[in-house]
């Protein structure tokens, strides 16, 4: 469902952009619906020297911009469209479109932390979109704030309950210890109409994401015995076993998952995860480089690949590795600390002496977030948000 509420999102809203805009002279004009023509069509490379063009003859150019961004979205260049995105944001910081698609580029990689004061301004310009409301709540929920979720989830499913925002406020609701209201959101969710297995999946999606891994994996293996080959059904199943740290059950189930669909990229990367977690490194590699391969703005499976590569000895490719993975992660503190183990390996002592204070850093930062959480929920009024 998480996965849902992302990719319908960042679907309909990548493309929110194309439009046509007044330009400059006539050739700009031309060359900017040429490049929207091609971005409608797919051909990213021909979209991408379109927009380029036209700011490099109109620097200030929003839409070419916006746009621009979503050809690297859509390419899994990510750092490249945050870059263009915040230039978006010097020129116009209120641009609702900009907004919303900075903040779906780091929702796609999980990263709720820079994500979410996006969204959050995006819901304080609109108070009354529901898409701004879920994004915004997906964001407090994964991010460990499921109270002020809250907040803005009980108001929106009075107004409209669709499944992905009960869905939410279920789990909001199970996150903040409210573990009988989150499980009547859920029976409310259960009976809209669902065949059995369908219904027990969700309600296993919905326990693991409230951390209730018992009941998911109840749930799922309900699920597959009344349907084997349920989609995703045995690699949920996997998920939770490791969750509950089952490593051999979650092995077994991961390998029928990747039976069932080879082209499974998560499949493919939590079996790899698997392996390195059990110390049997050389079995984790297929796994992981077919997962990067499928999904190369993934920053875990280079983590996992990098370990992987430096616990096996290729310290140079590890190191490699681990770099990318920083780039598109940097702010995850045992990238760094690994990172600094193969430069000392390698050498380049000053090097790995940045890479150790990288870590203090993120450390320091991560103390700092949680005493103002603590004083945050000490002070908080409730409804004052």
């Amino acid at each position: 469902m998480r996965d849902r509420i992302k990719h319908v999102a960042c679907a309909v809203l990548w493309v929110a952009l194309c439009c046509k805009v007044a330009l400059a002279d006539a050739h700009t004009e031309k060359v900017f619906e040429q490049a929207s023509q091609s971005l409608r069509a797919g051909d990213y490379a021909a979209a991408e020297a379109g927009f380029r063009e036209v700011l490099r003859a109109e620097p200030n150019n929003l839409s070419a911009m916006g746009n621009l961004g979503v050809v690297y979205s859509r390419t899994s260049r990510h750092d490249r469209a945050i870059q263009i995105y915040k230039r978006a944001l010097t020129i116009s910081p209120r641009e609702r479109g900009i907004l919303l698609n900075l903040g779906l580029v780091y929702l796609k990689q999980d990263d709720y932390a820079r994500a979410l004061p996006y969204f959050r301004k995006l819901y304080a310009l609109d108070p009354t979109n529901g898409q701004a409301a879920t994004l915004l709540s997906t964001c407090l929920v994964y991010g460990g704030k499921p109270a002020e979720a809250l907040e803005i989830l009980k108001p929106a499913v009075e107004k409209n309950p669709d499944s992905a925002t009960m869905y939410l406020l279920g789990v909001a609701y199970s996150r903040a210890g409210q573990k009988e209201a989150g499980q009547e959101v859920f029976n409310k969710l259960m009976s809209d109409g669902s065949t059995k297995p369908q219904a027990n999946f969700l309600l296993g999606k919905a326990y693991y994401d409230s951390d209730r891994f018992e009941e998911a994996g109840q749930a799922f293996k309900e699920v597959l015995a009344a349907d084997p080959q349920f989609p995703n059904g045995h690699r949920e199943l996997a998920k939770d076993y490791i969750s509950l740290r089952q490593f051999p059950e979650a092995e077994k189930e991961l390998q029928i998952a990747l039976q069932d669909n080879p082209d499974d990229s998560s499949a493919a990367y939590f079996l790899g995860a698997l392996y390195v977690l059990t110390e049997e490194y050389a079995k984790s590699l297929p796994y992981l480089e077919r997962a990067y391969k499928m999904t190369p703005d993934s920053w875990a499976a280079l983590f996992y690949l990098g370990k992987a590569k430096l616990k096996l000895g290729d310290t140079k490719e590890a190191v490699h590795l681990l770099q990318a993975a920083a780039e598109l992660n940097p702010d995850e503190a045992t990238i760094f600390y690994l990172l600094a183990g193969g430069l000392k390996t390698m050498g380049r002592d000053e090097e790995s002496k940045q890479a150790l204070r990288r870590v203090s850093e993120l450390h320091a930062n991560l103390l700092e977030a949680e005493k103002r959480a603590r004083f945050d929920s000490e002070t908080h009024v409730p409804g004052t948000r």
